[in-house]
């Protein structure tokens, strides 16, 4: 599974820094860009593939309502994370385009909670587009090969050739980057498209 990208925009270089590492250790989890200023966002944004952003909320006090309401615009692809340095909750100012809050003043497993939250919410949205990628038919192949029948049986059962089946598997394999019937086994598991008990 791929990692989910953030930026971290805050102006102290020790806070910023112990963000980034932090989120780095992370197994799910990689800092694109780090900033001390929030005007490069909407262009970083633009051009990068970010799924979270980590900013102080002192630095959107300034903003437009212009602004404030493009972060409103881009949450659904892109979860905001407030940060503050006190505990009274500057960040319930901007809770209409956050997904989540952090304090100087919270635990390292607190934050950590937090920001996983974030990563998980990303992974599963990733494994939703990617199974939306695939056709009616690639999804009924798909259940098909974690059930475990072979592809002539799936040929048989689908009123389809046994070319065609091996196609699809190709195409199901290049689309979810997955080469192992294991893993498809997996795969389909975590989306659903098959229950385990199903598994003989």
């Amino acid at each position: 599974m791929s990692k989910v990208n953030f930026i971290v925009i805050e102006p102290s270089f020790i806070v910023r820094n112990g963000l980034v590492k932090l989120i780095n250790e992370l197994p799910n989890a990689i800092v694109l860009r780090e900033f001390n200023q929030v005007n490069r966002l909407f262009d970083t944004l633009n051009t990068l593939k970010v799924r979270a952003v980590v900013v102080n909320t002192s630095l959107l006090s300034n903003w437009s309502v212009t602004e404030k309401s493009k972060l409103v615009e881009i949450k659904s692809q892109v979860s905001i994370i407030a940060l503050s340095y006190s505990d009274n909750d500057e960040s319930e100012k901007y809770k209409e385009f956050t997904d989540a809050s952090l304090s100087l003043l919270e635990s390292r497993s607190s934050v950590v909670n937090k920001i996983k939250g974030v990563i998980r919410k990303h992974q599963t949205d990733s494994l939703q587009q990617e199974t939306a990628e695939l056709s009616e038919r690639e999804i009924t192949i798909l259940k098909d090969v974690a059930m475990g029948f072979s592809s002539k049986e799936i040929a048989d059962k689908n009123h389809i050739s046994p070319h065609t089946v091996i196609t699809h598997r190709k195409n199901i394999t290049r689309k979810l980057g997955i080469k192992t019937v294991s893993g498809l086994v997996i795969y389909a598991i975590l989306n659903k498209l098959i229950e385990v008990d199903e598994l003989e």
